[in-house]
């Protein structure tokens, strides 16, 4: 990764910080590995008990307003028991705890 883009992560993520002080966010998919193309995108869990009572799809635009950058980004936001529940699945989220890289973790 390139460090204007890894500049650009680090602000992104303080900013999510800032405003919604997550107990996780995870990278995800390629990025997350030595696998990924200049163009691919940032896929990214945000876990934070702010998004209680905040519709699923509201969340998502909560966080991508915050966004500012020239390159793509994925967005999933659950609260800490969606997180949870979704960790038991099959699907996104388990992968993710199992292969992604913890960012930010309180």
């Amino acid at each position: 990764m390139d460090k204007k883009r890894t500049d650009e992560i680090d602000q992104f993520l303080k900013q999510v910080e800032r405003e919604f002080k997550p107990e996780h966010i995870i990278l995800f998919g390629s990025r997350a590995g030595e696998d990924y193309l200049e163009q691919s995108d940032y896929d990214i869990i945000v876990v934070s008990e702010m998004f209680e009572g905040i519709h699923f799809l509201n969340r998502m635009t909560m966080l991508y307003e915050l966004w500012d950058y020239d390159f793509d980004l994925d967005i999933l936001a659950y609260t800490p028991d969606e997180f949870e529940e979704k960790k038991k699945e099959i699907g996104i989220v388990s992968e993710a705890v199992k292969e992604g890289i913890e960012l930010a973790k309180t």
